[in-house]
């Protein structure tokens, strides 16, 4: 059981934040770390060194910004912040498991509900329960979209501060030139009334062989999911322990869909034949390219500041039970368990979640982080497509994880067997693909938990 302050004891620490854009903070002490005792979580009367482990936003100077800022406040609390630099997400994830078995783990770390980690490292009693801390605090819950605080808990309990968010893969960047010369009349970019079979239909008709591709696909977890969603299936039940997609005609419909296109067709790029989808899209090489609200923020930027073409973006048609197909998605901010500087983290944390944190997380950080009403009115403001991102946060559909947290292995076997599955140059019949797939999922969601 962890060991409380008082919140008088905790303003006496950071009672200065609130000068430089961010909200005072307070509390309590850390949860034990496997095996040890309770930790004192007193502010330390020499100081506190803390260490950050991220993958998140390395290179921008956005990490380097919110230390700065936040040791204006905090002259005696150190921060070193140690980038995770793996070539995939997937590989920070295995380096954190490593380093908290080294013991070498930082104090401020993610592992984050939509990577499919957040309840692994819960359980592994890597990360700590901050209810006494949001509490001394006084938190207020409410400056974060529902959605994602959340995702925040655990089996009742609050195990981070929202980091990332946004609906997903949930629409189609797109080069409206290229459908204006094809006298396509370029849809409405918050509107959900365009057709999947219209769609197919432009991404032939857009298709310039050896030149550009009408569509670019999401072969991944999140766009996979939000394709069978637009078809009212899923891939994966609300409760993490069952694939859906073989015995569900819906699901079938839509993988149906997009192979006629990438295999019967051979109309869309081969899984893994471009690089950087969001550059190839920039360069007119791609005329829509299924992404989300940072694909879409990042090309249109790209485009603007190089005076070469128009970007929009098209949304999946509405269901039939009025949703919209995406799939909300986001990031957590975490301490971790055993961490000797717990009320020192915590106000680093509250440091980076605040509005002007959370702002710059964007702004300077280049991250989707539209989990804050505030910010998103600053982001609208700024840049006014921010706004065409409002109709899928307010009305989505939620993620669904393997209920064993084999994150890794999940989003490995998707990515592997959808490359196989909608491959042009070794063509497999689809119902060979289909149930391969289906397979490879459900093993791993019967794999014992992580």
């Amino acid at each position: 059981m962890s060991k409380q302050i008082s919140r008088r004891g905790f303003l006496q620490l950071t009672g200065a934040v609130a000068s430089v854009g961010v909200l005072a903070a307070c509390a309590p002490g850390a949860a034990p770390a496997p095996g040890a005792g309770t930790t004192d979580a007193a502010p330390s009367a020499e100081g506190a060194s803390l260490i950050w482990d991220t993958f998140r936003a390395p290179g921008t100077g956005w990490n380097e910004l919110m230390i700065e800022t936040f040791q204006e406040a905090n002259p005696d609390v150190a921060i070193e912040f140690r980038p995770l630099v793996g070539s995939s997400q997937q590989d920070n994830y295995g380096k954190m498991y490593a380093q908290h078995a080294a013991g070498d783990l930082g104090d401020i770390i993610a592992f984050d509900p939509s990577h499919f980690h957040f309840e692994r490292a819960i359980n592994g009693d890597i990360v700590m329960p901050l209810d006494d801390l949001a509490e001394a605090a006084d938190l207020d819950e409410t400056q974060w979209f529902p959605q994602f605080m959340e995702i925040q808990y655990y089996q009742g309990n609050l195990y981070g501060l929202p980091s990332w968010g946004w609906a997903g893969h949930d629409s189609l960047v797109t080069n409206a030139h290229h459908l204006q010369e094809e006298g396509i009349e370029v849809p409405d970019p918050t509107a959900h009334n365009t057709p999947m079979a219209e769609i197919g239909d432009w991404a032939r008709r857009l298709y310039r062989d050896g030149e550009r591709f009408g569509l670019s696909a999401s072969y991944a977890e999140p766009g996979l999911v939000v394709l069978l969603r637009i078809w009212e299936s899923d891939l994966i039940n609300a409760d993490g322990t069952q694939s859906l997609i073989l015995d569900d005609e819906r699901a079938h419909q839509a993988l149906r869909w997009l192979y006629d296109l990438a295999v019967t067709d051979n109309v869309l790029p081969a899984p893994g034949s471009i690089d950087n989808v969001d550059v190839a899209t920039t360069e007119g090489r791609i005329s829509m390219a299924w992404g989300g609200a940072l694909n879409v923020r990042n090309v249109n930027r790209q485009v603007t500041e190089s005076g070469e073409g128009e970007i929009s973006q098209i949304l999946f048609p509405e269901r039939s039970d009025g949703v919209f197909p995406c799939q909300i998605r986001g990031g957590t901010w975490n301490i971790l368990n055993g961490s000797q500087h717990p009320t020192e983290a915590f106000a680093f944390l509250q440091h980076i979640t605040s509005e002007e944190g959370c702002f710059q997380f964007n702004d300077i950080g280049n991250n989707g982080a539209l989990v804050r009403p505030d910010v998103l009115n600053r982001l609208v403001e700024q840049e006014a497509i921010h706004a065409w991102f409002i109709p899928n946060l307010e009305n989505g559909i939620a993620a669904y994880g393997p209920a064993n947290s084999r994150g890794r292995e999940y989003t490995d076997a998707i990515t592997q067997y959808m490359a196989l599955f909608m491959d042009p140059t070794q063509p497999i019949e689809f119902e060979q693909g289909l149930a391969d797939l289906h397979n490879a999922i459900q093993t791993v969601l019967d794999m014992p938990a992580a």
